[in-house]
């Protein structure tokens, strides 16, 4: 829904369920970020793809750097940031829902200390 068509259809006002989304722009490591629908469809693309890559068991818990794959859980720690970061936004309080099934960064640092 947050595609520019979809997002243009429903009357631009989907940003509306994102209560504690910060104000935009801000001034952010030497540049301006606009926390506008775009940024919030790039932010949900990246859990898709990883949410695919998880649905098609392929890895996710490796770096590519020269044709070698390293073991990095990197990536999974930056999309779990993510979502975490949209559920505020959301004003959906993680800990609650998650409670019993959040074991994320639990299982990252497991595979780091592999």
């Amino acid at each position: 829904m947050f595609n520019g068509i979809q997002y243009n259809v429903a009357g631009n006002t989907l940003l509306q369920i994102f209560i504690n989304r910060p104000a935009s722009p801000q001034f952010i490591n030497g540049r301006y970020i606009h926390y506008n629908q775009q940024y919030v469809f790039n932010q949900l693309k990246q859990i898709n793809d990883l949410r695919n890559r998880i649905a098609h068991h392929e890895p996710i818990c490796f770096a590519v750097n020269n044709n070698i794959s390293t073991k990095s859980t990197h990536n999974a720690r930056d999309q779990y940031a993510i979502v975490m970061t949209l559920f505020n936004w959301l004003d959906i309080n993680a800990a609650d829902l998650l409670f019993g099934l959040d074991h994320v960064l639990k299982v990252c640092d497991k595979i780091d200390r592999l």
